[in-house]
Formats: structure tokens, sequence, C-alpha cells
């Protein structure tokens, strides 16, 4: 083959390569409270249009005798099953002076960020 198609067929398939990679969450680097002020309340699309995709995303499960239960406390199951999902995300969170959080969870339910968590994990 001539040179010149190599280049050709190495840049086109650099270029494949690149545009299957996912693009995942960059690495947070924020304060605690202007990380609650800017994301509590917020839809999915604008938490994953700020900080890209989670590393890890989970869907709750309903435990199997929960209808039994809230019947039996005088609370309604009405059936109605919200979609709950916790999204996690990496980071520098500094919660005091020289004090971080390395993750952060995001729980979302009926498409808005409801609870946001802190933890320091390995």
């Amino acid at each position: 083959m001539r040179p010149l198609k190599w280049i050709t067929l190495l840049t086109v398939a650099t270029v494949l390569q690149t545009a299957a990679i996912p693009l995942y969450a960059k690495d947070l680097v924020v304060e605690e409270q202007a990380f609650l002020k800017t994301y509590s309340g917020k839809s999915r699309q604008f938490v994953e249009e700020q900080l890209g995709k989670p590393l890890k995303k989970e869907t709750a499960v309903k435990p199997q005798n929960a209808d039994q239960i809230l019947q039996e406390k005088g609370a309604s199951a009405d059936g109605k099953g919200q979609q709950i999902e916790m999204w996690y995300y990496r980071g520098k969170i500094q919660y005091a002076p020289n004090k971080f959080f390395n993750a952060a969870e995001l729980t979302f339910a009926e498409d808005k960020c409801v609870n946001i968590t802190f933890a320091n994990k390995k």
C-alpha cells in the first residue's frame, strides 16, 4: 500500500476509536455547599450536562413486602411506582479547610435530584 493510504487508514481508525469512547464524568473539584446549591432539585438532564455521565448508575428496588407494611402503618400503597435512581461521581468535595470527600451520590426521583450524599470511598 502507498504511504498516503496508510496515513488515511490510521487517521480514520483513530477518529472512529475516539468517537466510540463515552464521555464520563469529570473529576469534581468543588465546595460542599456550592455543590448542594447547584444540583439540589435539578433534573437528570441538567446534572448530566454539567457533570457528564456518572461513573455508575443504580436503580432502587422496592422491598418485597413494602405494600403490606405501608397498609399496616395506615399509609396508602397506591401502586404508583416512582423510579428512583442513584448516580455516582468521584471528585474532591471540600467540606472544611484541608478536608475533602471523594465521592458524591445523587438520588433522583421523578427526574429531580432529591438527595445528595457525600462519602469517602476507597
